[in-house]
């Protein structure tokens, strides 16, 4: 079974994948997705047997920095014939979120007062009951937890499946009440970087439509998406230049599947590090294949001659969480935790490394990361870093550090709900949900002036408008292998 993560604020135009999303239980009766998203069995995550109990095996994990994916069937419509569908829609959709959500006071709210009021309304078209649970679901007062249309869940059930075509953007949502998305990475050879999108540029509109809140960043990409081989057309805002602002330009392209690959490695010279070698590892995202394609860059000639190895979380938004444990599993020592998953029972589940590594466990290791690294790319980073492995260069990252699950309800026509299920700690047993992790250097060496805080503003970018990792590096943080390795 592989796992796939969703982020609930970046989103992968290109593959229909959306970052945000951390982790996801698996609740009774979730059917695997099918595809190159989500397909093949592989190895559970594996809890360390010396701190908890064994975990359930099939439990589903999925990050999204967080919103995890998790398809599940909800309440058969047979349990409600007394009611009609909207009514039934309404009810199953707050039996499921009922049954799971982590917050067992639902923020202090009477929980079931509102299902009796909103199960016993009429409506009188879909609409409205969509409208209902909207309403019942708002007092929790959690962005997380939201009803999602069969449009929204066929857009997030099909970037799973990886078969969704895009114009090949990640995107980060905008701060109300601004409204509106920046594009963080344009992949490359795809339909936005052949039109001149850019990373860091503003998108304002699709098709002429202004992206206004209360649209999600599901409404967004669903906007985005279409078949292949239609058009559309993005209204957007340049990046800042020199104290200036382009004119607001709009990009006609057509749409495409766009092909991203999750890791990217090349050799390269430490220039703060007297000119060293190191292995650099861009990691885009997290899959199931992302720690298969690690090891061969470990085993590498080109890893076997680096003096450091440089791993590149700038614009991660993360993507599946097994895929950044198993990662993470290539360089700890076996025994050390990696995350600590806590439901609504309280009691954690803690995953740890296996298997000792894949690589020398004494070459030195930086992760550069950025404000869009977020989710699994965090649940990576903070195994490294905390546990003394890696030092974390860049600035603070996003910082998601709840779980959600995505339940498709019977009686929803192709609609569901998203909802918070689990709260995840970092080895060092830190809640960096909207805090982040903290990097323990800037980018770059030397003097301060212009020019130096030119080089840092560009080494925090991601994509093709940051600096190349190497050159980000400063030489204290690959000076030598951190003391912590194997504690």
């Amino acid at each position: 079974m592989k796992l796939f993560t969703l982020h609930a604020f970046t989103l992968l135009i290109a593959l229909a994948c959306a970052r945000g999303f951390v982790g996801a239980h698996r609740p009774s009766g979730v059917r695997a997705l099918r595809g190159s998203a989500v397909a093949a069995r592989v190895p559970a995550v594996r809890p360390t047997a010396a701190r908890v109990a064994t975990a359930p095996r099939d439990r589903m994990y999925y990050p999204l920095a967080a919103l995890a994916l998790a398809l599940s069937t909800g309440v058969p419509s047979s349990a409600h014939a007394s009611l009609t569908p909207p009514q039934a829609l309404v009810a199953e959709a707050w039996r499921v979120v009922d049954r799971g959500y982590v917050e067992r006071t639902f923020n202090g709210v009477d929980w079931f007062s509102l299902r009796q009021a909103r199960v016993g309304a009429k409506y009188s078209s879909a609409d409205e009951a969509y409208e209902a649970i909207r309403t019942m679901l708002s007092p929790l007062d959690d962005k997380f937890t939201r009803f999602l249309t069969p449009a929204q869940f066929a857009s997030i059930d099909s970037a799973a499946r990886g078969g969704v075509v895009g114009v090949g953007i990640e995107l980060s949502p905008l701060p109300e009440p601004s409204g509106g998305v920046r594009v963080t990475r344009v992949i490359e050879n795809s339909p936005a970087e052949r039109a001149g999108l850019r990373a860091g540029e503003k998108i304002e509109r699709v098709d002429q439509q202004p992206l206004m809140p209360p649209l999600t960043a599901d409404d967004i990409a669903a906007q985005i998406r279409g078949p292949p081989g239609s058009r559309v057309v993005l209204t957007i805002q340049p990046v800042a230049e020199a104290g200036s602002i382009g004119e607001v330009r709009n990009l006609e392209m057509s749409r495409e599947a766009v092909k991203l690959t999750s890791v990217k490695t090349y050799g390269s010279r430490l220039e703060a590090g007297g000119g060293r070698s190191a292995l650099v590892i861009e990691i885009r995202s997290f899959t199931s294949e992302t720690p298969g394609q690690i090891t061969e860059a470990l085993i590498s000639p080109t890893a076997k001659s680096a003096a450091a190895i440089v791993i590149d979380l700038r614009g991660n938004g993360g993507g599946s969480l097994q895929g950044g444990i198993d990662a993470a599993r290539l360089f700890l020592p076996d025994g050390t935790n990696i995350i600590s998953v806590f439901d609504k029972t309280g009691v954690p589940r803690v995953y740890a490394a296996e298997n000792g590594g894949a690589t020398d466990l004494t070459k030195p290791i930086a992760v550069l990361m950025n404000r869009d690294t977020a989710s699994a790319a965090e649940v990576f980073a903070a195994a490294l870093g905390e546990n003394g492995r890696a030092t974390l260069v860049g600035e603070r990252s996003y910082g998601k550090g709840i779980i959600q699950t995505l339940v498709k309800l019977e009686a929803g026509g192709g609609g569901g709900v998203a909802f918070t299920t689990a709260r995840y700690r970092t080895p060092l047993n830190h809640d960096i949900n909207k805090v982040g992790l903290p990097a323990a250097f800037p980018p770059v060496d030397g003097e301060g002036g212009a020019a130096r805080a030119t080089l840092q503003s560009q080494c925090l970018l991601s994509g093709a408008r940051g600096t190349p990792a190497a050159a980000c590096v400063p030489a204290a943080a690959v000076a030598t292998a951190t003391v912590a390795v194997g504690k």
